[in-house]
């Protein structure tokens, strides 16, 4: 990449340069042709905090549509899982939840225990998830991502790349049903049989932004604030990353920035190529 942001030529470059200026790394991707439209350090290495979560959601995707794993299993809590610190569903160990309560909260809340309870039923320990994830980033090509968690607290050898996050974010919506819980701005879950936990979506996009159904948040001290969000207008989707956005506020301003900016250069592409095509 000679220019910065990806920019063809000197007048695109200073039009684009005021997206994502606070942002460490980001990417927009036009999801069905794989045209990126906008770049900016993609392939910097950074912690990539909870979005480390669409990796194990992508692995539980493909296992239940293997059918290794059902929505309706009923997942036991292990006490390394229920001691993981960070963002919580607050599980105790040896509780028992169905496994879609926990992807719900995997989704909404970033719960890093039912992450880890999660991997725990899927492969028998968090090491053993960590290996698959490792794999499956290779299959997919990521030479710019390595995990040694589950759920994203920092570690210095846990990281990716915007770009590598979009890749993961992509084959996550091979699998439709990931946007029926993305998608959720609140969700309720029962606990014990006894009471029932109201979760609220980390993505402070939906809702305020049109279009946008996913996809995953992720903060912490060292990634700062990040998002890898999706969005759909008139049959065009896009996939946007941003990562180490200094504040919620300038994260989601940044994200509309570049959604709007996604989404209305499809819209002008694809008149364009009408009128062309008209006029042949």
């Amino acid at each position: 990449m000679s220019k910065p942001n990806g920019c063809r030529n000197r007048k695109e470059c200073s039009v684009r340069m005021k997206y994502a200026k606070f942002a460490k790394s980001a990417i927009a991707v036009h999801l069905n042709t794989g045209n990126i439209l906008f770049q900016k350090h993609p392939f910097k290495k950074l912690p990539p905090a909870s979005m480390t979560k669409m990796m194990t959601l992508l692995l539980a995707m493909e296992m239940l549509q293997q059918g290794k794993i059902k929505p309706t299993d009923l997942v036991k809590v292990s006490k390394h899982a229920a001691s993981t610190e960070g963002s919580s569903l607050f599980l105790k160990p040896g509780e028992v939840m169905p496994l879609r309560n926990l992807l719900k909260g995997i989704v909404l809340v970033s719960g890093n225990d039912a992450t880890v309870a999660l991997a725990e039923h899927m492969a028998g320990t968090e090491a053993n998830f960590v290996k698959l994830m490792n794999n499956k980033a290779k299959t997919l090509g990521l030479v710019n991502t390595h995990f040694v968690n589950v759920h994203g607290l920092d570690h210095k050898d846990h990281f990716s790349c915007a770009y590598d996050m979009f890749i993961i974010a992509k084959s996550l919506l091979r699998h439709q049903r990931i946007l029926k819980l993305t998608s959720l701005k609140y969700a309720i879950i029962p606990r014990n049989n006894q009471t029932r936990m109201m979760l609220k979506n980390t993505n402070t996009l939906l809702g305020k932004y049109r279009g946008v159904d996913g996809l995953k948040t992720g903060t912490t001290d060292k990634a700062k604030y990040c998002l890898t969000a999706t969005a759909k207008k008139q049959g065009t989707r896009v996939v946007a990353v941003v990562m180490g956005e200094p504040t919620v506020r300038k994260r989601d301003k940044e994200m509309a920035g570049l959604l709007d900016l996604s989404l209305q250069r499809r819209f002008v592409d694809r008149q364009m190529t009408r009128r062309h095509s008209r006029g042949k």
